[in-house]
């Protein structure tokens, strides 16, 4: 009897402890299931508090960087200063973000009317800085210059390019710069002069395509001579024909089920296509046609496209 009452007394023990060990455990896991309360609270506190600054954060840069795109605009000619200029025209201006590296430009220049397409270095913001630095060394030389020297305007272009940008010394640390198109339009004695710089005038003459191609050299960069010069053309307008501009964005865009680029070659049978058609319908054909040509490629740059007729 006395060995068994000592064998309870035994076990009697050895659950007191466990029970006591248990009941420790338990306190113990309920301290920690609060402190990781409270330390999930505070990383989604955290987290929260990040993501409000990061909302806060892009909102104020989309807010300026549309902004800065209502400025670019307003530097743009407008559809009216297009319609005066022309018998009919079509300007597909579309940058790949909000605002673009591409600039065109239009306006009375002498007896005549001055039209330029430009595509300056980069796309999205730095290219939309350097459209601005692009007109203003377009409207500085102008008033230097015989008007329809198209030439020479491009030289002093790429000469304040240079110079603005500190790109005609070793002093700086860009290599910026942009490729140009210039048409000067002469109604009355019905000639069209060209100068290029890396841009190729498109003219459409009944059912042939002729390319003027422009100075192999661009504007601005620090390669570039200071003195360069740049090819003029002089053409002859004809009732019939269509004139065209185009940066690079159009012709080196990525599509197709090869993913080749858009090219030249297909540019040409395009503008063979759409070219007796009015030109508001013309803008259309070509966005459409880059469209279904790029499918679900991702558009790599600013797209421009400039088309007029002069009678």
């Amino acid at each position: 009897m006395n060995d068994s009452l000592t064998a309870l007394e035994k076990e009697n023990r050895i659950l007191r402890k466990q029970l006591a060990r248990s009941e420790s455990n338990r306190a113990i896991g309920e301290g920690m299931k609060d402190q990781m309360d409270v330390l999930y609270q505070s990383v989604i506190e955290d987290l929260q508090a990040t993501k409000n600054s990061l909302t806060d954060a892009f909102d104020t840069i989309s807010e300026s960087i549309h902004y800065a795109s209502r400025i670019q605009r307003s530097v743009l000619p407008t559809t009216e200063v297009m319609a005066r200029a022309f018998a009919d025209h079509f300007v597909l201006w579309e940058p790949r973000d909000v605002v673009g590296g591409d600039i065109y430009w239009c306006g009375r220049w002498g007896d005549g009317v001055l039209i330029l397409l430009g595509d300056c270095t980069g796309h999205g913001v730095p290219g939309a800085f350097m459209t601005l630095i692009a007109i203003g060394a377009i409207e500085r030389a102008k008033p230097d210059l015989a008007a329809g020297d198209v030439s020479t305007l491009i030289q002093r272009v790429n000469q304040y390019v240079q110079t603005t940008l500190g790109q005609d010394s070793h002093r700086g640390e860009s290599d910026d710069g942009l490729e140009l198109g210039a048409c000067f339009v002469n109604t009355a004695a019905r000639t069209l002069t060209y100068s290029g710089a890396r841009f190729d005038l498109f003219v459409v003459d009944r059912d042939e395509v002729l390319e003027i191609k422009g100075t192999k050299k661009g504007i601005g960069y620090r390669g570039i001579d200071y003195a360069q010069r740049y090819d003029l053309h002089n053409l002859q307008i004809r009732d019939d024909c269509r004139y065209y501009l185009t940066s690079d964005g159009l012709i080196d865009q990525i599509g197709g089920e090869r993913r080749r680029s858009f090219g030249k070659k297909r540019f040409r049978a395009l503008l063979r296509s759409v070219a007796q058609s009015p030109m508001s319908e013309q803008s259309h054909r070509i966005l459409q046609a880059l469209a279904d040509f790029q499918g679900a490629e991702k558009r790599r740059d600013d797209v421009s496209v400039i088309g007029f007729k002069v009678f």
